[in-house]
């Protein structure tokens, strides 16, 4: 925890944020000699107590507010350090080193500075090291990697949860002859071309190569790349950017994937929603947060109504499917039989999208390469999952208007059901219409639709059970909005597929224990701060609707970060108030 640093935007591990040092630092950053002041290692005095006396006088005198980085004790990459110092404090911004793979604790800092990082070359050690770091360190401080940097590898770097990097390596590249992009690094004298018209280049196309000029191109490419990670995290598309940019290599790609086998780390910082368009250009968006977390909801928290029939769809390239042209003329072909059954879309990478929750991110909001063949990998996750949801909620008879290899997987899971073959065309309609009409016969009448969709984003937002609470007694559904039988509004859904709680409905959800952030003896006014949070839900993430109550106060509003962040974090906004009441 720091009162140096404030994380302003998160999407993933990704983070964009700011170091209040002598000057403000927009981070992820590069930083150099300029912004900090270093003791250096131990083994460049003659005692240990020397080099704490070194530290004692640290801090600039011009520039108290200048970084501090403390001494450290050198150690190979897998060995603990030989020495350890005492804590030492600081009275500005304070650094300190950790090891990769060492046991202990580090200290309380504001910065960390991560020893080795340079011989970081094996995928499993990069992440490995990252991961171990960021999980010691309080959410609220900055993680430096120095000398690692690229414009290759930076995306992935701070994807990874680094802050803080420097222009050590391309500046020790450009000495040595190399010359970097986004795209990979090469000698020099290889090149028939350069592949930039920066000013350095087009002086090295008339004059060839010189080190000064190769090394302004080398940090040119690296503060381009910094510029382009920092609009992916600012337009929540850093995980699709880092997708493309790990092809770079095969290490990376490497990376990527051992990074999503750590699951925990990912979910635990992945927003509920983002704004962007969720694309899933590659097979490792199968293993996507978003991805699993949707499924596992679905499975789990997510209730069908009683149905006595299911009809199986593809999707569609528009969303919501509803809006689709192929949606609409099967709605047409099922015509009033629609409330006598259940729809059921199956799609990749989200395997399986009930009806009722076709506006829940991101089943409204992603695309995916279409071809019309399914791998082995995406038909194993649809199976699963298709497998486990007809375990949970039973039916009587199961229509599947499918074709190719959709209708070739269902199939291969031996699913009792009337195959229809799909299609939109009048034929395949009229086959459509045929089986749901037959199967509909004496089948129960289900609810009205949008009642359905407000219990099924009830708990999917908010767990099993929630939906009985926030819809007990009689309810008035008015456009997006439910009403209790004195026409006092409990909830609405957003347009992006979040349901927005009144203070009326939050009463009635407060039952339940979740999504619940407890503050202290206060009445928040704007946007409630990270200090005033007492008790947070840890299954709360950015985006999550939640529920605030103190001794002094009752409210609602978003998430602007996770709840375990909340309860360890000493600065930020922690959630954006909608609705705060006093209490008598």
């Amino acid at each position: 925890m720091t009162k140096y640093f404030e994380v302003l935007r998160r999407d993933g591990p990704a983070r964009m944020g700011k170091l209040l040092f002598g000057r403000q630092i927009s981070t992820p950053a590069l930083i150099s000699k300029d912004d900090y002041v270093s003791v250096g290692s131990v083994y460049s005095y003659a005692s240990l107590q020397e080099a704490i006396d070194a530290a004692k006088a640290l801090r600039d005198p011009d520039d108290p507010k200048k970084l501090a980085i403390l001494p450290y004790v050198p150690s190979a990459l897998r060995s603990e350090p030989a020495l350890e110092l005492p804590p030492l404090e600081t009275s500005g911004p304070k650094g300190i080193m950790v090891h990769p793979f060492s046991e202990k604790e580090p200290e309380n800092a504001d910065v960390y500075v991560l020893g080795n990082a340079g011989a970081l070359k094996n995928p499993r050690d990069l992440v490995a090291t990252a991961i171990d770091a960021r999980e010691k360190i309080a959410p609220d401080a900055a993680l430096y990697a120095p000398a690692v940097a690229s414009p290759a590898n930076l995306a992935l770097l701070v994807y990874l949860g680094v802050d803080l990097l420097d222009g050590t390596r391309v500046l020790a590249d450009g000495l040595l002859g190399r010359y970097h992009t986004r795209n990979g690094v090469w000698n020099a004298t290889d090149l028939a071309e350069l592949p930039c018209r920066c000013h350095s280049c087009q002086k090295m196309a008339e004059d060839g190569i010189k080190k000064e000029l190769l090394i302004a191109h080398n940090m040119e490419k690296l503060e381009e790349e910094l510029l382009a990670v920092r609009q992916a995290i600012r337009s929540e598309n850093m995980r699709e950017y880092v997708e493309r940019q790990v092809r770079v290599t095969p290490e990376q790609t490497t990376a990527l994937r051992l990074l999503d086998g750590e699951h925990r780390y990912l979910e635990r910082r992945t927003p509920q929603i983002r704004r962007s368009t969720f694309y899933a250009n590659c097979s490792e968006s199968l293993q996507r947060v978003e991805v699993t977390r949707f499924a596992e909801r679905v499975i789990g928290r997510y209730r069908a109504p009683e149905s006595d029939v299911l009809l199986l769809l593809p999707c569609s390239a528009k969303k919501p499917y509803s809006l689709s042209r192929s949606h609409r003329l099967f709605a047409e072909a099922v015509g009033g039989h629609r409330r006598y059954l259940h729809e059921l879309i199956l799609t990749s990478p989200l395997a399986l999208v009930p009806r009722e929750l076709e506006e829940a991110y991101p089943a409204a909001s992603y695309d995916v390469p279409v071809t019309g063949r399914w791998d082995k990998e995406e038909r194993a996750w649809l199976s699963g999952c298709l497998e486990a949801y007809l375990k949970k909620n039973r039916y009587a008879r199961i229509v599947a208007h499918l074709e190719g290899d959709l209708l070739e997987t269902v199939k291969e899971m031996g699913i009792d059901a009337e195959f229809t073959g799909g299609g939109t065309g009048g034929p395949a309609l009229d086959r459509l219409s045929g089986a749901v009409a037959e199967a509909c016969r004496d089948a129960r009448r289900l609810p009205d639709l949008r009642l359905l969709r407000y219990r099924a984003h009830a708990d999917f937002y908010f767990g099993e059970g929630a939906s009985d609470l926030l819809l007990q007694g009689k309810i008035v559904v008015k456009g997006r909005e439910i009403q209790d039988e004195h026409k006092k509004p409990l909830a609405a859904t957003t347009p992006s597929g979040l349901i927005a709680l009144s203070l009326a409905g939050a009463a009635r959800l407060q039952a339940l224990g979740r999504y619940i952030v407890s503050i202290g003896d206060f009445l928040p006014k704007g946007s409630l701060l990270a200090p005033g949070v007492v008790e947070a839900d840890d299954q709360i993430r950015p985006g999550d609707e939640v529920i605030i109550t103190g001794e002094k106060a009752f409210g609602v509003g978003r998430a602007k970060m996770s709840g375990w962040e909340m309860k360890i974090s000493r600065r930020g906004v922690a959630i954006e108030i909608r609705h705060i009441k006093g209490k008598q």
